[in-house]
């Protein structure tokens, strides 16, 4: 797979998919060998390096039959992309614990078919854990539906006892109104964008100010509207169209990295922005509302870019100081060779001069035969001429590789000053900085006076540090070393510096020995603690979802069990809310009373009296043209097809965090029965007034009478007269003993006086009072003699009424029964 004219190149790719925090590796051949495996990949496998070179079967064998290792092999055998989501996968680092991964296998191809297999692995659990805890709240949201249904009946039966209602209708307010307050304040305060769109045209019912900060709106623009009349550009986006995939399918869906361009950067970029779709199901299990959490991750996107492309500027720089390293390499070569050479010409020379200086003495001690001599002294000079000249000549390509090798220099010296990222070349066993950069001057916080010493005595502070130890290790045995984000303290303007920087050792050989260290790094302090300040973001994210998540369920069941009917309003009198007590007692669905306001003209409200109800004296347009709860105020409702019932209703209006009224809440029980209990009571003292009059004017008429004519009156007259006032006082005893006895009863009171007596003197007394005036008769049967103890005024009241309604409802029947046991 590897070719072998760009090693170089591959070597610094190779580097850069080693520091890609996604969990990569690269497959060659039919056996699938391992050519990389990044340090994330190695983690997932639960490996080290040594799996390099070996084929994946053989290397990992524990993963023959897991689903990633059947697409890879899909994806060699098809020669086509294979992809997997929120596969379940065992860390063997992590001790076996299961985690969720999106897996990527895809081909890489040249003119000759395959060339290599890369795969990639995306950590998914936070969205699989997020998926499943949707899941669970709907399921307990249903469970505690049908727990609510079963236990209906008996939460009317407590609608009975008016007083401990109210006391528990105001607790529960109280607390209704807490938690509500508490929901409020936990979407408010929520980091993350989020809001709530009610019914298939997206209506925004709340939006939290992170979501109307990434909409760069306000509350009073958007709180009501469709999301599509709010935001017209985003009809074409690709989240328009999720939102109502997720109406229709009622599933979770979630969007990474989405380019939202309804609103434009200052750089002329769309937003980044992660997206949860969340349905919200209403009791009857369709979808009504859908739960919207938007996160801007621009930040994050674009730091990754922008670390992406230094990553490649990096490998650029790193390839071409490769490339003027091998050719200084090999410009030390040709030198070291010209060196030799020049060695041997100077040996040569020195024999030649030594040669000449024998010659001159010979000419001078063979001067008398000049003639002879001097066909040897042509001869030697002949040889002396060439071997200058081929002097000449070397020392000529000496001075041209010289001038090769301070180019060279001088080439790379103008690379490291004018590279965009922070190079230094530092030599020898003490690390002397031969050559630095403007950018390493600055990040180190040195002058160029650092040229030329220690590395480590002018800054001592790198002691001991892992960068540094990288370093010291490339030096000394030849590894070319890199690490991301690793953590280095320097001393800034005397104060210590604790940042996070990508730095690349790459070791110096000259004459096949390592004489130095090239050092490039980059500083990512920003990224890193932008990755970590997004981590904390997350993890607060969750913990208030979760928060979120048992408040609402805390507070749905408060609403779903009341034994009280549950109304909310938004500010223009719609009804956006009713519990399922509210539709009981309205007798209508959820989706009609939505469709309604509290004053709609489909149910006559009206006056206790029976009088049509103004619609500015509802409880409701009270509540909110007062902005103060009213309590305890009951209206009639007149339904056009069931008859009229009566209602007490409470009401408290809804602020937002700016004291705007943006709604009320209505709590309301069926007093029907009360208000007929109460009507009755006024019918019997209204009947009872009545019936005092009669005894109290016969009675004070014989008495004037007496008073005034006792003396003219005969005996037989006077007695006559009296009679007739003690049967009106008794009349009026027994009517005042009546109406002591229902109040009595109403305040639980009543007062029994027992004493004992034959029930048969209680029965002829009972019956001769009842049957006055009535040709029917009375036929006792059983046993009458028996002696009893109880209280007989009251007991005979009962009895006289059971005979009278006999008498009454059977005015045919001759013989009225009363038979005792």
């Amino acid at each position: 797979m590897v070719n072998s004219a760009s090693a170089m190149s591959n070597e610094a790719l190779i580097e850069i998919l080693n520091q890609s925090c996604q969990a990569t590796a690269i497959f060659s051949g039919r056996g699938l060998q391992i050519q990389m495996a990044n340090k994330a990949m190695l983690e997932l496998w639960g490996k080290d390096e040594t799996v390099l070179g070996k084929t994946y079967y053989d290397a990992i064998p524990e993963l023959q039959d897991h689903t990633a290792t059947k697409l890879l092999q899909e994806a060699m055998d098809n020669n086509e992309i294979r992809q997997g989501n929120n596969i379940p996968t065992s860390k063997m680092s992590d001790k076996g614990i299961t985690s969720y991964y999106d897996y990527v296998i895809q081909p890489v191809k040249n003119s000759n078919g395959i060339l290599c297999i890369l795969q990639t692995a995306v950590e998914v659990t936070g969205r699989v854990k997020s998926l499943e805890l949707i899941q669970q709240k709907q399921k307990s949201e249903q469970l505690i539906s049908d727990q609510l249904q079963a236990k209906g009946e008996g939460y009317r039966l407590s609608n009975q006892d008016p007083g401990n209602t109210d006391k528990i209708l105001t607790e529960t307010y109280n607390k209704l109104f807490f938690t509500e307050h508490r929901m409020q304040e936990l979407i408010r305060t929520t980091p993350i964008g989020l809001t709530i769109l009610q019914g298939e045209n997206m209506v925004i019912e709340t939006a939290n100010p992170a979501m109307l900060e990434i909409w760069g709106s306000n509350g009073n623009s958007v709180i009501g509207k469709p999301l599509l009349e709010v935001f017209p550009l985003i009809a074409d986006q690709t989240f328009s169209e999720q939102l109502d995939q997720v109406y229709r399918s009622g599933k979770t869906i979630s969007l990474k990295e989405i380019i939202d361009t309804s609103h434009q950067l200052i750089e002329g970029e769309g937003k980044y922005l992660d997206i949860d779709f969340h349905p919200l199901l209403n009791p009857y299990g369709k979808v009504d509302a859908i739960m919207a959490t938007v996160q801007d991750v621009t930040v994050r996107v674009t730091s990754r870019m922008a670390l992406q492309a230094n990553e490649l500027r990096l490998q650029e720089y790193t390839e071409e100081l490769a490339v003027m390293n091998e050719e200084m390499q090999t410009t030390n070569e040709e030198l070291a060779t010209l060196n030799e050479e020049y060695n041997s010409t100077n040996e040569q020379m020195d024999f030649f001069n030594q040669s000449v200086r024998d010659l001159n003495q010979q000419l001078k001690d063979k001067n008398k035969n000049p003639s002879l001599s001097n066909v040897g002294f042509q001869k030697t000079t002949d040889t002396l001429h060439q071997s200058n000249l081929e002097l000449s000549a070397l020392n000529s390509s000496f001075e041209i590789l010289n001038t090769r090798i301070v180019d060279s220099e001088r080439s790379l010296r103008n690379l490291i000053a004018q590279a965009p990222i922070a190079i230094m070349l530092v030599k020898g066993d003490d690390f002397i900085v031969t050559m630095i950069n403007p950018k390493m001057l600055e990040l180190i916080g040195c002058g160029e006076e650092i040229i030329g010493k220690s590395l480590f005595k002018q800054i001592p502070e790198l002691n001991g540090q892992y960068a540094a130890n990288q370093l010291i290790s490339t030096y000394q045995d030849g590894n070319p070393r890199g690490e991301l984000s690793s953590p280095v303290m320097l001393m800034r303007n005397g104060e210590p510096y604790h940042g996070f920087f990508n730095f690349n050792y790459s070791p110096l050989i000259e004459q096949g020995k390592v004489t130095g260290v090239i050092d490039m790094a980059l500083e990512v302090t920003p990224q890193v603690i932008a990755i970590k300040e997004k981590e904390e973001i997350i993890a607060e994210k969750s913990v208030l979802e979760e928060t979120l998540r048992k408040s609402e369920q805390r507070l749905q069941g408060i609403l779903e069990t009341m034994a009280e009917g549950v109304g909310i309003i938004d500010a223009t009198g719609k009804l956006v809310y009713a519990n399922p007590m509210a539709q009981q007692i309205l007798g209508l669905t959820l989706s009609e009373i939505e469709d309604r306001t509290y004053d709609d003209p489909r149910w006559q409200n009206l006056r206790l009296d029976g009088s049509d109800l103004p619609q500015q004296e509802h409880p409701m347009s009270i509540m909110m043209s007062s902005r103060k709860p009213v309590f305890d105020q009951e209206i009639g409702v007149q339904p056009p097809d069931r008859q009229r019932f009566y209602i007490s209703i409470n009401a408290a209006p809804i602020f937002d965090e700016k004291g705007n009224l943006t709604g009320g809440i209505g709590t309301f029980m069926d007093v029907t029965t009360r208000r007929m209990i109460a009507q009755g009571k006024d019918d019997f003292i209204s009947i009872a007034s009545h019936e005092l009059k009669t005894p109290v004017t016969s009675l004070k008429a014989s008495l004037q009478l007496l008073e005034r004519a006792h003396t003219r009156l005969p005996e037989e007259s006077r007695e006559k007269l009296i009679k007739q006032s003690i049967r009106s006082l008794e009349n009026l005893s027994k009517l005042i003993n009546d109406l002591l006895d229902t109040s009595r009863i109403d305040k639980g009171h009543l007062i029994v006086e027992k004493r004992t007596f034959p029930l048969k003197e209680l029965l002829f007394r009972s019956c001769n009072q009842a049957v006055q005036g009535s040709s029917q008769q009375i036929i006792f049967q059983g046993e009458c003699d028996q002696i009893v103890e109880a209280d007989d005024q009251q007991i005979g009241q009962v009895l006289v009424n059971f005979i009278t309604n006999a008498i009454k409802y059977a005015p045919e029947s001759r013989d009225i029964i009363v038979r005792s046991s």
